[in-house]
């Protein structure tokens, strides 16, 4: 099992000098928002898994890999607003 330290050093490795926000745990991935400065790159749908039984990294959407209010419930539960 592929702790969150190292699905973080996946991320940056393939995305370096990106802003990577802390992941969250969802069915099976660590799903992460990546945001390039990169103006080729940066309207680019911002999410990213790894698989966290084998590392995988991959394009993530929230519409058609996943749920998206509980993929918003989850990334808000991280950043609570003041």
């Amino acid at each position: 099992m592929l702790s969150e330290i190292d699905a973080v050093r996946i991320v940056t490795d393939a995305f370096p000098g990106s802003r990577i926000e802390k992941p969250i745990e969802y069915r099976g991935v660590y799903l992460f928002q990546v945001f390039s400065s990169d103006p080729l790159e940066g309207g680019q749908d911002p999410f990213f898994s790894v698989n966290i039984q084998t590392g995988e990294l991959r394009d993530f959407s929230v519409i058609t890999d996943g749920d998206p209010k509980e993929i918003e419930r989850k990334f808000l539960g991280k950043h609570p607003n003041p």
